[in-house]
């Protein structure tokens, strides 16, 4: 488009990440941020927990998360058009649980995405359309309990499995510390691909929101990452928004596109404390000592560590069916386990940038940014088309 051009369509999309709503009176959850969520033309989230009275705990997952059908009433309210139901806790209280938490979203009007009765159900894209601008929402998850996987017969979320691999970092050193390799099932790259130029033939901008990553560890980004983010670009996708880990992860531009590796938690409703005895729990906590969970007085209902309280609201600038622009609005999550936008000028949304460039350049990704308002801005090349793979 010539720079003297002005865009006849303009949609903004906006993004978190993980959403689990679970309190006495749900809309509260929002109260801080609705304003900036409903801002967007479309706003998307991903629906951390399933909303039904029914089902059991799941004995393959650590835990079960779900609340009453009227806490999913807060999503539409505070303006979530589309939620991804791919992660790791969708079958947590069975498949009744399951199906009554796609038939709640589709009754107050959120389209949904990555998970459905079979595993062709759950690669169907999402379909929203705003100011004649057609944008397909593609969901995976890598992060799967043993049947959380949709297949041919059974319910589930559309998978992206990984193979992990460890390589002996001193040869001649046995029992010398690991590199950790990871690789996507071929087939299962195979199928999102498709998946994604199946999408782009029929919407104007693909965005692929996989459920992937290593939780609790900011700066850390698995290799497989990268893999499924490259491919899905390669093949048209055009914005890559992850979620999972519980906090914030770095930024990455490629091809012009940019990768969100991790929204952070945005609501995560815990009613209870964490029982820490738990052997999951410990197991855990063992394993990401000092980043993982624990009890808080002064946070009741978000057992999480102070680095998970940054969170942000992602925003996509859509001219002409193409992102031309994106950025975040630095939030905090406060005692009430409700996310608040910051401020330019205050002194954690200060941190927070900070945090967000500390982490991108740590995992080698170079990133420019730069302030609007309250908002960061990360300039995209947009005059310059991504490489697209059609073979």
């Amino acid at each position: 488009m010539p720079e003297s051009a002005t865009p006849t369509r303009v949609v903004e999309l906006r993004a978190v990440g993980d959403v689990a709503v679970n309190r006495a009176e749900p809309d509260s959850a929002f109260v801080l941020v609705a304003d900036e969520l409903r801002a967007g033309d479309i706003t998307y989230g991903n629906c951390e927990s399933v909303y039904s009275e029914r089902g059991e705990p799941n004995p393959l997952s650590r835990g079960m998360v779900r609340a009453h059908p009227r806490n999913a009433e807060a999503y539409p309210r505070a303006g979530f058009d589309v939620m991804s139901f791919a992660n790791n806790h969708h079958l947590d209280a069975g498949e009744e649980a399951f199906f009554d938490t796609l038939d709640v979203l589709e009754k107050l009007g959120v389209a949904s995405c990555g998970a459905g009765a079979n595993l062709t159900e759950s690669r169907r894209p999402a379909i929203v359309e705003s100011n004649g601008t057609r944008i397909a929402f593609l969901a995976y998850s890598s992060i799967l309990w043993p049947g959380y996987d949709a297949t041919a017969d059974s319910p589930g979320a559309a998978p992206l499995r990984v193979t992990t691999t460890y390589e002996q970092a001193e040869p001649e050193q046995p029992g010398s510390p690991a590199h950790i390799h990871t690789t996507v099932f071929p087939e299962d790259l195979a199928a999102m691909v498709a998946d994604v130029r199946a999408a782009k033939e029929i919407a104007d901008v693909v965005v692929l929101t996989p459920h992937w990553g290593l939780h609790f560890v900011p700066a850390t980004i698995a290799e497989y990452e990268t893999e499924v983010a490259y491919a899905a670009i390669d093949a048209g996708a055009d914005l890559v928004l992850g979620c999972h880990q519980h906090v914030v992860k770095p930024i990455q531009l490629y091809k012009g596109r940019a990768i969100f590796h991790g929204l952070g938690n945005f609501v995560i409703d815990v009613p209870t404390p964490p029982n820490l005895s738990s052997p999951g729990i410990q197991e855990m906590n063992a394993l990401f000592d000092g980043y993982a969970i624990g009890n808080d007085p002064d946070y009741p209902t978000y057992p999480f560590h102070p680095i998970a309280r940054r969170t942000v609201v992602a925003r996509a600038r859509i001219e002409d069916g193409r992102v031309t622009e994106v950025g975040y609005l630095p939030c905090l999550i406060n005692t009430k386990g409700q996310p608040a936008p910051l401020p330019a000028d205050d002194p954690t949304s200060v941190e927070i940038v900070t945090h967000v460039a500390e982490i991108s350049a740590k995992a080698g990704f170079e990133v420019p940014t730069r302030r609007d308002g309250d908002w960061v801005v990360v300039p995209l090349e947009a005059t310059v088309p991504a490489e697209v793979t059609t073979t």
